[in-house]
């Protein structure tokens, strides 16, 4: 007998208590019942049952005498869930049986599997459960005759407890009397399982995977099948039989299906179009989950769907030759690839583990009431019920696991890959997962072209036999990632060789990229993404060394190494920008020293220099400012600053005074008072609107502050006017119509167009003319800096703030994408799909590149706008 306190222990520790205990409540009015719970085992594996599932609770409600089966939970096998089954439906009848039979023995799985059984133990008898069903329904359907071949989780073994029940239909004879008895044969043995009853149903059978889905035959003669999937299938198909398996009825015809179709699974030739369909397909099913806004454990990034589809793929790869790869379920196929040597054992057996976890935690849900469903729930309470049933202390604990585990999964996602890539160059032992034919295969499922060449290049490249070929072997498995996700996989393999071949010779170069994994994956990504530092590192080899998160020296080498840091993404927006700038301030302030005035003499920057968030391509906006009087003193300032523009362009940027004065019809250079009269007198407002990011550069350090205090007092005046306001709406009308051509072109032109830049730039500078008089605290230079001011003083709308800086970021990082290239200004996305696809790329979109990446630009974009209105016009309602 259980005690009280042995009783209050057991419930205390079901995933729900006060559920189990009412549930135990409900079953036990039953004298039937009670009599069974009496039996402390009984008692200690229906309890955590009973506190997580609703169904099970209602399924022994109906059904008390069931209580029993939890005496007796030891695995069952297809021979004797068959007997079971068949004493039900002997008993019961065929509906009622076979939807007893489902239920009692699922429940007899959860009790096993909440007490701590294996994942791959769970599924296989759940598929089991399942394929018994469907032989028996079979039988009493008239369908004997008909193999049932069992596809996605039903086909691999590994079925949810709420999974549908993917199957297909084929029958031996042809003609059309043998087509309409198997079609309504098949649909005898759905409706047998499927139809709900005062019971339920058995299963929920699903055969829309068939040819042309619900418009084909529900059945087809084994020969329209093998001619439909050699001749008609689409990609996705194909792929679907790669869990195909016969589970009932006949099972010779079945295997006769599963062999015919193998040629079409596994071609003798893998067009490289079918390894992008899988990506394709899998790309609209994440971009599903992400528009509904829901954590998904199957489909989000990191989930099933991941380990899935990164098997699959290499199966599709290599399955043509290799047959012991040919093995529909995940976590045995996992296994064939690590023992093939087409994935790292690790990473396998990391992966393996990830995917228990996620297969538990989508059980966890699919219990509570029978529901095939994969979202996490946001309700505190009910995160700390899965928690629980997984032994997990809370809800934080379960939200922390699933993300580690979902974040181990999209890294290996990719991963899996490229680690045979290694295998293959770095000499190892020869076998099938690392010969030429296998790699040469692998290269153009990862997108090369040419994947013979592709070979050639990485052989030579990573030989053992020279110090730098050693120092790229140890490094390829984060070489590789950067090469195959480049605009043009093969072009990024070139330039990479390129830049290597100088350094051959050089074993000291050949060492400082051996010092750490940074300057490797820094140097095989901005080789992927950039021909002007490919160039570079071609023209000055030593350049290499200084790859890497440690500063380098000259500001050419600098350059370079934020390049890298930048396309490897250990560098983004915003601290890119300011990066960038303080190169660009080393460059001015050389050029000053090497100038060397002869009068007290200050540098400003403005625009992107004077916020500090420059792009690889942008121009240094500046003034020049001296202190003295008299025509000798200007001549003497003139000079200098003539100079110092030389020194700048010499250095490679392209430097622009026209902000200054009078623009290019004024003098370089002016002094303070000049400044200050011109200011007072003649200066328009989008003088002053500049003046917002005046900051002193290089020079006399005293004077540039004082100059640019000047500016301030001038760029936040006590007073806004009206005709002021009207002025920089204008303004910004005027700069979209008068330098956006044509003007359909302005969607897409991120300096001047549309939700672009300069609507992020104008709606906060025009807030600072607005309010930083009264409000010194958000005078700030830099624009990011500036929105998080002027909302911490509710002077925009938290709402506009982030739309607005979000625009920011992103328009600035498709900039640095672009720009990094060939460093070359850019101001608006490339009009060609090829060249939209390269920058998404870049941008690092994976799945669907062009398509995820102009629906990002559009909707942010237009956000952005948006929020420029509001702050432009919002106040007048």
């Amino acid at each position: 007998m259980t005690t009280p306190e042995k009783l209050g222990r057991a419930l205390a520790a079901a995933p729900d208590p006060e559920r189990a205990r009412v549930a135990l409540s409900r079953v036990g009015e039953d004298a039937r019942a009670r009599e069974l719970l009496a039996d402390p085992v009984v008692l200690d594996r229906a309890i955590p049952v009973l506190g997580l599932s609703t169904t099970v609770t209602d399924f022994l409600v109906a059904n008390p005498e069931e209580v029993a089966l939890f005496a007796d939970l030891e695995p069952r096998y297809r021979d004797r869930l068959r007997t079971e089954a068949e004493a039900d439906v002997a008993r019961l009848g065929p509906e009622a049986g076979l939807r007893r039979f489902r239920r009692r023995a699922t429940a007899r799985v959860t009790a096993r599997d909440l007490a701590g059984e294996v994942v791959d133990d769970v599924v296989r008898e759940v598929s089991a459960i399942a394929e018994i069903c469907l032989d028996v329904a079979a039988r009493e359907a008239g369908a004997e005759a008909l193999a049932v071949i069992g596809m996605g989780k039903l086909g691999g073994g590994e079925l949810n407890y709420a999974s549908d029940v993917d199957v297909l239909f084929v029958h031996g004879d042809t003609g059309g009397d043998a087509q309409e008895r198997a079609g309504k044969a098949a649909a005898a043995l759905m409706r047998l399982l499927s139809d709900p009853t005062r019971d339920g149903i058995a299963l929920r059978v699903d055969a829309d995977l068939r040819p042309e889905g619900r418009a084909g035959a529900l059945s087809r003669s084994l020969a329209a099948m093998l001619d439909y999937y050699e001749r008609h299938a689409d990609t996705w198909e194909r792929q679907a039989l790669l869990k195909a398996r016969p589970v009932a009825g006949d099972l010779d015809l079945g295997a006769h299906f599963v062999e015919g179709v193998a040629p079409s699974v596994y071609p003798e030739r893998l067009e490289a179009a079918a390894i992008e369909d899988v990506r394709r397909m899998k790309a609209r099913v994440e971009e599903h989950v992400r528009a509904r806004g829901r954590r998904d454990v199957k489909r989000s990034p990191g989930g099933i769907r991941d380990v899935e589809f990164a098997v699959q793929l290499l199966q599709l790869v290599h399955g043509r030759r290799d047959a012991s790869l040919r093995t529909p379920g995940t976590l045995p196929a996992l296994e064939a690839l690590a023992r093939g040597g087409y994935v790292a054992q690790a990473d396998a057996e990391r992966l393996a583990d990830s995917y228990r976890f996620l297969r538990r935690l989508e059980h966890r849900l699919q219990l509570v009431r029978d529901l095939q469903t994969h979202d996490l729930p946001e309700d505190l309470a009910a995160l700390t019920l899965l928690a629980r049933s997984m032994g997990l202390a809370d809800a934080e604990a379960l939200r922390e696991e699933h993300e580690g585990h979902a974040g181990e999964v999209r890294g290996l996602h990719e991963r899996l890959f490229y680690r045979p890539l290694f295998e293959a160059f770095a000499g190892a032992e020869a076998h099938p997962g690392v010969d030429r034919r296998a790699t040469e295969e692998l290269l153009a499922g990862l997108g090369f072209r040419d994947p013979p060449a592709a070979y050639g290049v990485l052989h030579g490249l990573i030989d053992p036999a020279t110090r730098l070929g050693k120092v790229v072997g140890t490094h390829f498995p984060i070489v590789a990632p950067s090469l195959a996700l480049a605009a043009n996989p093969d072009r990024a393999l070139l330039r990479f060789q390129r830049v290597l071949e100088p350094l051959r010779d050089d074993e000291s170069l050949a060492d400082a990229l051996a010092g750490g994994p940074e300057a490797m994956q820094d140097l095989s990504a901005l080789v992927a993404a950039s021909d002007y530092f490919s160039d570079l590192l071609v023209r000055r080899p030593a350049v290499v060394s200084s790859l890497g998160p440690e500063p380098a020296g000259d500001p050419e080498a600098e350059l370079a190494r934020l390049a890298g840091r930048y396309a490897s993404g250990a560098l983004v927006v915003p601290e890119a920008g300011r990066e960038l700038a303080r190169v660009a301030d080393q460059v001015v302030r050389a050029a000053v020293e090497a100038a060397g005035p002869e009068v007290p003499f200050a540098v400003i920057g403005l625009g992107k220099l004077g916020a500090e968030e420059l792009n690889f391509a942008s121009d240094l906006d500046v003034l020049f400012v001296y202190e003295g009087e008299g025509p000798d003193d200007f001549r003497a300032a003139e000079g200098a600053a003539e100079r110092v523009l030389a020194g700048i362009r010499a250095a490679g940027y392209a430097a622009d005074p026209d902000l200054r004065p009078e623009g290019r019809n004024g003098p370089l250079s002016r002094s303070v008072a000049s400044y200050l009269e011109y200011w007072e007198r003649w200066a328009l407002l989008w003088e002053f609107q500049s003046l917002l990011r005046a900051r002193p550069v290089a020079g006399d350090e005293r004077l540039g502050n004082r100059i640019a205090g000047l500016a301030a007092d001038f760029a936040y005046p006590e007073g806004l006017p009206v005709d002021a306001l009207a002025e920089v709406r204008r303004m910004r009308v005027r700069i979209e119509e008068e330098r956006v051509r044509p003007a359909e072109a302005g969607r897409f032109h991120f300096k001047l167009g549309y939700g672009s830049l300069a609507d992020v730039q104008f709606a906060v500078e025009l807030s600072l003319l607005r309010h930083g008089f009264a409000h010194p605290d958000v005078r700030r230079r830099n624009t990011l800096e500036a929105i998080e001011a002027l909302a911490e003083a509710k002077l925009i709308e938290d709402s506009v703030a982030h739309a607005l800086a979000r625009a920011h970021v992103f328009l600035n990082e498709v900039k640095n994408a672009l720009e990094l290239e060939r460093r070359i200004s850019a101001e608006a996305v490339p009009a060609a799909p090829e060249d939209q696809a390269a920058l998404a790329r870049r941008l690092g979109y994976e799945e669907l590149p062009r398509q995820s990446f102009l629906e990002d630009y559009r909707r942010i974009t237009r956000r952005a706008r948006q929020a420029m209105e509001r702050v432009f016009y919002g106040e007048e309602g």
